[in-house]
């Protein structure tokens, strides 16, 4: 009888140990051998069950019933880390079932794709942009801009101009308010500082209005050395209560209506946005303007000019008087094929091309 007890005993805990290191075996055992390593995209609302299944189907779980029973009983030992973290994950050569469930349950080793907003973009640009950008969960495609707004709590704010130009970086299925949210944050933090930092005696009373300077600068400069030059050619003009005649607002006020050239009627044309027809600044920004453009608005460049004119290379002529203009326009005229050149259209055609290309 005794001898029985000894021999079940024996067999126990013989199976026992038998059936851990099989359990061993399957949960260290590499099961990811691709050089490049793999992606999973662990999705919202999961079961573990589900999860494991797919994983088997994958190829990356030899053993669904072991791999259960095994993170089954690290739930019954280990608190606080069995709840699997939704997102996209890679998993590099040599990854085993444990590494791969620990990755999940920790919410390491994330995918990260990036989303890059360019300088001079319009709001509805970077609506159109995020619309074609894979991995992101499209939230205000039915929505109105104050919508929008309204969604990230300032529904009293106009977007345009509010969202930094940057590139950033999110997991697969984030949300396109969150991305949004990052780069107005990121906006306000950059204004504010170089708010504090600004010239003295500017034309211009608060952050905002300086921020739709810099949108002006962002859609009218080609070089960079030229941004605080035109910046203070704007100043020059709204300290002498002077139109400000600059081209990129009168296309912004023609909406969809502006097809890549502007006439001698779409100047005279009454938008809020004509600074043909009304002095001082447009009511909004009409771009997103980046960091070089948000400093020269703080810091124009001081001289004597109140007029510029592209001159068919990039760069612009400059001149204090409007006689000096008129003889810079011509020559500018000279060098254009259709008799009136502005930089302007040929930047945004390009921008167009290569923001339609990165997609």
């Amino acid at each position: 009888m005794k001898l029985s007890r000894i021999s079940i005993v024996t067999c126990a805990i013989t199976c026992l140990f038998s059936f851990l290191a099989i359990e061993i075996y399957f949960l260290f055992t590499p099961t990811v051998t691709n050089e490049r390593g793999v992606t999973f995209y662990l999705k919202p609302n999961m079961t573990k069950k589900v999860v494991i299944a797919e994983l088997a189907r994958q190829h990356m779980v030899s053993s669904p019933l072991c791999t259960s029973f095994a993170f089954f009983l690290q739930g019954l030992f280990v608190k606080n880390q069995t709840q699997l973290k939704t997102g996209e994950y890679f998993f590099p050569k040599g990854s085993t079932p444990f590494s791969i469930w620990k990755q999940m349950t920790q919410g390491k080793g994330l995918v990260y794709h990036s989303f890059t907003l360019i300088p001079g973009w319009s709001f509805r640009q970077v609506r159109e942009a995020l619309l074609r950008t894979d991995g992101i969960r499209h939230t205000i495609i039915n929505l109105s801009d104050q919508q929008v707004m309204a969604h990230l709590g300032y529904p009293n704010f106009l977007p345009e101009g509010l969202f930094y130009p940057d590139t950033y970086y999110y997991t697969k299925g984030i949300s396109d308010l969150v991305i949004l949210k990052k780069a107005f944050d990121f906006m306000q933090a950059k204004l504010k500082q170089a708010w504090e930092h600004r010239s003295i005696n500017l034309p211009y009373k608060t952050a905002y209005e300086a921020l739709i300077v810099a949108s002006l600068i962002e859609k009218e400069a080609y070089l960079a050395i030229e941004r605080p030059i035109i910046a203070g050619v704007i100043v020059n003009r709204l300290r002498h209560n002077m139109l400000l005649q600059i081209d990129p607002t009168v296309i912004y006020g023609m909406g969809k209506q502006y097809q890549g050239k502007i006439y001698q009627s779409n100047l005279r044309q009454d938008t809020a946005y004509n600074t043909y027809v009304h002095k001082g600044l447009p009511p909004t920004p009409i771009a997103m303007p980046g960091m070089a453009s948000i400093v020269s608005a703080m810091h124009p460049k001081q001289h004597d000019y109140f007029y510029f004119v592209a001159t068919g290379d990039g760069s612009h002529q400059f001149s204090e008087t409007l006689s000096k203009h008129y003889v810079a326009v011509e020559m500018s005229n000279q060098h254009s094929a259709v008799g009136y050149f502005n930089i302007f259209k040929i930047k945004e055609h390009l921008v167009r091309i290569f923001s339609e290309s990165a997609f």
